[in-house]
Order: C-alpha cells, then structure tokens, then sequence
C-alpha cells in the first residue's frame, strides 16, 4: 500500500531529508530551478512511500490559470510511479497539464491518461461526470 503524506504531517519529517535529496538530485531532469523548500511551501506537495520506502513526491501549482503537475522519483519505481500519478489525479476536478523533460516521464504521463499536445507539453483532461 502506498501512503501520501504532506508537508504538515508529523511523519513528513521521518523522510524530509531523503526526499530534499531526491528533489534536489532530479531538479535539471524535471526543469525546476526552484529550492525544495520554495516547492515545499509553495505548491501542493505529495510525497509517497510504500513499506517505509521513500517512493518519490508530485506538486502542483497554477501557472497562468492551468494546474501543472511537477514530480520526481528514485529509480526503479515506474510501476509505482504510475500508480502515484493516477491517485494524484483523481485529487483535483479540472484539467492538469505537465511538461515532460525525458521519454521516461513522457512514457509515465502517456500511460496515466495524458496526452501530448505540444513539444513537451501534456494535458490530461478529467473524466466528465453524467
């Protein structure tokens, strides 16, 4: 089972330093210039682990009035990756945009019900509801 916790749990301090490192060790391949900390009070951060294993973290944040889905993880995780984007996605009720910087991440964004409508760039439109 996975576990999401956010900046304001009381166990998000058990694994703040290993995903800082994780953050800040994947920042050029997920295009984000920002400190951890910046993403951390700023934006909707998710961290998710599975067996007391950190798996990796999601944020979201507005840009220009569209929800935009950052995320990062240690390797090894595709299938569990896949599975936090999926949760993640289900959390929100408009339209979420990512930019993909690698064909891992473009892979993952595919596979999750993204699809790509520019260079780099995916939507994923939310499912409507009858």
């Amino acid at each position: 089972m996975i576990n999401v916790i956010i900046p304001s749990d009381s166990a998000f301090a058990d694994y703040e330093n290993e995903i800082k490192n994780l953050y800040e060790n994947s920042k050029s391949k997920i295009g984000d210039s920002n400190s951890f900390e910046f993403v951390k009070d700023n934006t909707l951060f998710y961290m998710f682990v599975k067996n007391e294993k950190l798996i990796g973290g999601i944020y979201y944040f507005l840009d220009n009035g569209k929800l935009f889905l950052n995320g990062f993880a240690g390797r090894k995780h595709f299938e569990d990756n896949l599975e936090c984007v999926k949760m993640s996605l289900n959390w929100f009720k408009c339209d979420i945009y990512a930019e993909s910087q690698n064909r891992a991440s473009a892979l993952c964004l595919l596979k999750c019900g993204f699809e790509k409508i520019g260079h780099n760039l995916f939507k994923f439109t939310q499912p409507k509801i009858l």
